[in-house]
């Protein structure tokens, strides 16, 4: 990690592979697994009208979380810790627990109906990602939202489509509570060391033992069960319920908020597919609808076309705020922007300067209306963030990071946030972070990373359209200023030796370089580069 405690790293020689090829194809890749949840759960129409028991939507809901849930245990061996028992009740609550409203839905509504009122969810994930994550929806994705159900609502509504209110209600019911439990799991993330596959378990048992005295006391067990419903069931548990929810949990964990509900209108396009295999035909009408779902699903996943980052250079005179630059890494920060001419507002408890072009500022990072007044009031033109603490607080520093990224969203100002390595992903195993990768992070660095990854995920959650989080290899200590290093983006990279490291100044010269000619990458990091 980021520590001069922590002994430098040695990476297989087979993970040398070129880090930016496979950045680039990682969220694709990652876009398209999470995508095959929603794609599972509109089979669940056909699967319940076609297969189940007519009558029995508690069970269906049991069948389909319980068994799913216990073998995910099994497989993982995982149990919650702390306060993630709680935590894991309230998501297992609403991700599965609301379950049944789904099949209610399905049995008392046509299958359009109930998949137009699903289709609503990105919308209700944008409003309580506002209230919770401080998260604000673009234009670009509210509206691409609202067309979204707009196109589902010309696939699959008609002048036949009957409203039930029971139906109606249950869809609704459903569809919020997915919603909230996508907000929640991207809020809260996941434990360090616990996987997608644990936290899928967790949840679906959580979801089935609320379900199990519920279902035996009002519905029972179905009088038959035959092959057909059987297979049903099976299906529902497998692809629908243990495989869907850890893809889903995975994808939550790594895309955007704005860009990973969108993705719930494949459910409909699919039922609306496996429609069309079965004879049916779609007019004209529907089929723009189809179309215009497709388009709000894929704009989804692209940045606002006038709202991106800046990448314009800025090599004149700056005014930069540093937050923390009193410290290892906020200190030479100060030191390298002033050396180069610009402007340094020095933020700390007890900061100190002894340049001219450097303005001290007193300030305690944990008073938010402090931070907002030191920030408005400074003229900047970009804020570091440069914070640790030690032992980690993660409230704190997600905190401050959240109170930086709103003021400087309201002047219109960059923000670049020095995080930690631990955000940083394995070379040649990209789906695990180093934070949880204990051939990195020992056991008492752990809380260390966690905080930086939970830091990392603040930004990607916040809607400020200027952020950079610049993560160090795993290891950073003063040094001698060379101004040799090398970029990579967000996998830790290596010395030719085999080592991953480099010296403060050194990281400080690579954030002001950041400053004055900004990349295109959010999240990038650097590493020492072989002498000449």
């Amino acid at each position: 990690m980021s520590s001069s405690a922590h002994p430098p790293a040695t990476v297989p020689p087979t993970a040398h592979r070129p880090v930016s090829a496979l950045s680039a194809a990682h969220r694709p890749a990652t876009v398209l697994l999470t995508a095959l949840a929603p794609a599972a759960w509109g089979t669940t129409y056909i699967i319940t009208t076609e297969l189940l028991p007519p009558g029995h939507p508690l069970f269906a809901g049991l069948m389909r979380s319980l068994p799913a849930g216990l073998a995910g245990l099994a497989l993982t061996r995982v149990l919650p810790r702390g306060d993630w028992w709680w935590k894991a009740v309230v998501l297992g609550l609403l991700n599965i627990g609301g379950m049944p409203l789904l099949f209610v839905s399905a049995e008392r509504l046509p299958g359009g109906v109930a998949a137009t009122l699903g289709a609503v969810q990105p919308l209700l994930v944008a409003g309580l990602a506002l209230l919770v994550l401080r998260d604000r929806p673009t234009p670009w994705r509210l509206a691409w939202g609202v067309l979204g159900v707009a196109g589902v609502g010309l696939v699959v509504l008609g002048p036949d489509a009957r409203l039930d209110a029971v139906g109606l209600l249950a869809g609704l019911g459903h569809t919020a509570t997915m919603a909230g439990g996508v907000v929640l799991t991207r809020r809260w993330g996941r434990p360090p060391g616990v996987g997608p596959l644990a936290l899928a378990g967790w949840q679906l048992t959580v979801g089935g033992l609320l379900l199990l005295p519920v279902t035996l006391a009002f519905e029972g067990v179905p009088e038959r069960i035959d092959a057909g419903a059987a297979g049903g069931y099976l299906w529902l548990g497998s692809m629908g319920g243990l495989i869907a929810y850890t893809l889903w949990f995975r994808g939550i964990a790594t895309l955007p908020v704005g860009a990973i509900a969108p993705l719930v209108l494949l459910s409909p396009l699919v039922a609306t597919a496996i429609g069309v295999t079965r004879g049916e035909s779609l007019s004209p009408a529907q089929a723009c609808g189809f179309a215009l779902s497709l388009a709000a699903l894929l704009a989804a996943q692209l940045n606002p076309p006038h709202h991106g980052r800046s990448t314009s250079p800025m090599t004149s005179a700056l005014t930069i705020a540093v937050l923390g630059a009193t410290g290892t890494v906020g200190s030479r920060i100060t030191a390298e922007a002033a050396a180069r001419g610009h402007r340094v507002l020095a933020l700390a408890r007890k900061p100190a300067s002894g340049h001219p072009a450097v303005t001290p500022v007193p300030l305690d990072a944990a008073d938010p209306d402090a931070v907002r007044r030191a920030l408005t009031d400074s003229g900047a033109h970009a804020v570091v963030l440069a914070l640790r603490t030690y032992p980690a607080d993660e409230d704190f520093l997600v905190g401050v990071t959240r109170t930086v990224l709103d003021t400087a969203a309201g002047l219109g100002i960059r923000v670049l946030v020095i995080g930690g390595a631990g955000a940083l992903r394995t070379p040649g195993i990209p789906d695990l972070l180093l934070a949880d990768n204990p051939a990195y992070v020992p056991a008492e660095l752990r809380p260390v990373a966690a905080a930086g990854v939970a830091q990392l995920r603040a930004c990607r959650a916040h809607a400020h359209p200027d952020w950079t989080y610049l993560s160090p290899p795993a290891l950073l200590e003063p040094g001698t200023r060379t101004a040799r290093y090398r970029r990579g983006t967000d996998t830790l990279l290596t010395t030719p030796d085999g080592r991953s490291r480099i010296s403060a100044e050194d990281l400080a010269a690579a954030a002001v370089d950041e400053l004055e000619q900004p990349g295109m990458d959010r999240h990038f990091t650097v590493v020492q580069a072989a002498p000449e």
